[in-house]
């Protein structure tokens, strides 16, 4: 059963990532069969949902500039698709509606669409269809947080936020072993140049050092979650650096979050429970420990240029999901792979200490072997 789960949860990241390309794809030809831009389109299709906006509401949900806004209405505008009228209400403000070019054009692309999706959930029962409303909506609001963070670069001096673990530190970052019995480090919003290392001797709980502006971290228990802020401002990554050390004392669940760039994780020596690389993830490369138990690794949403490393003699599945390429399995160059494929090292079956790696959404350049 958990596999099943695991699988329609590949599945749905799968068919979103499709969705999203399809739907990139249906602009492209409307645009192409109606002689207008993307930028022109998107604006049209808030128009025909909306009906009746002012120019700064239209510019503000297309994420265009007041100037650039007025250049797109006046191309609207000769085409037919788009009428500016004084506001009865306040005749300083400028409305744009929608014309019957708008409409028919909507109707017959969107609508339709809109029609057919529709029609699909009226045959779910309404338990079914607030379930669905509910990931939607989350999905979209996680991308509202993400076009916020690109759109709003942090101004200048801004070292994305400082520590709150008690009393401000100037580094290294520590936190007490104490009576910690399990330790588990999240990075939340992912981060660059980051280093993952055992230490046998450290007698805390952890250990950290950055370079590029301190994160947020926070300690509760034996959880350190670790959050940099995302400036987006041009290769605002390549100064940052992040090194951790782990104790050895307890055994680690370790989740990175958010999409990391150039992570490297030794994590020989260390008892693992579980590790998992969140959604776009590049240049990685994992050394595993010896396996206690069965371990999951998760690699999920398309990740690029991976190397994982495990004990030799140690047994391992990959599980892939979305297909790969240029993939390589204990030096057996596979090429390309499509759908959702398995591949075992010999005795994995039989194993009681063992790996299962699932990587999700697709792969490219993806290496796996034993060292």
């Amino acid at each position: 059963m958990a596999e099943d789960k695991d699988r329609l949860i590949d599945e749905v990241g799968i068919e979103l990532g499709e969705l999203r390309r399809t739907a990139d794809r249906l602009d492209e030809a409307v645009a192409t069969q109606f002689g207008l831009n993307r930028t022109d389109l998107r604006c049209i299709g808030i128009l025909y949902r909306r009906g009746r906006v002012t120019a700064g509401e239209l510019a503000e949900e297309s994420g265009l500039t007041p100037g650039a806004i007025t250049t797109v209405l006046d191309r609207m505008e000769r085409s037919g698709y788009a009428n500016r009228v004084s506001d009865p209400t306040d005749r300083r403000r400028v409305l744009v509606t929608s014309t019957a070019a708008t409409r028919e054009l909507g109707a017959r692309v969107y609508g339709e669409v809109e029609l057919a999706g529709r029609a699909q959930l009226e045959g779910l029962d309404a338990d079914r269809v607030r379930v669905i409303r509910d990931y939607v909506r989350g999905i979209r609001e996680l991308y509202e947080e993400q076009v916020g963070a690109v759109a709003t670069p942090a101004a200048d001096g801004d070292t994305g936020g400082g520590a709150a673990q008690g009393d401000a530190q100037a580094g290294p970052f520590t936190a007490p072993l104490g009576g910690v019995t399990v330790g588990r480090l999240e990075f939340t919003r992912g981060a660059a140049k980051v280093n993952i290392r055992v230490d046998p001797e450290l007698a805390e709980l952890y250990r950290a050092e950055f370079e590029g502006g301190t994160p947020d971290i926070r300690v509760d228990g034996g959880t350190v979650a670790i959050g940099h802020k995302r400036r987006f401002r041009p290769f605002d990554w390549r100064g940052a650096n992040s090194d951790i050390w782990l104790a050895t004392a307890v055994p680690w669940e370790i989740a990175l979050k958010g999409g990391m760039w150039k992570l490297s994780a030794d994590l020989r020596g260390l008892e693992l429970r579980s590790l998992e690389v969140g959604s776009g993830a590049s240049d990685v490369e994992i050394w595993l420990p010896a396996p206690s138990g069965p371990v999951s690794v998760r690699v999920s949403g398309g990740a690029s240029h991976v190397r994982v490393h495990r004990p030799a003699g140690a047994a391992l599945r990959a599980v892939i999901t979305g297909g790969a390429s240029q993939l390589v399995f204990d030096g057996h160059e596979l090429g390309a792979v499509g759908g959702r494929n398995y591949h075992e090292s010999p005795g994995f079956a039989a194993a009681q200490d063992r790996y299962e790696v699932r990587f999700s959404g697709g792969a490219s350049q993806l290496t796996i072997d034993a060292v």
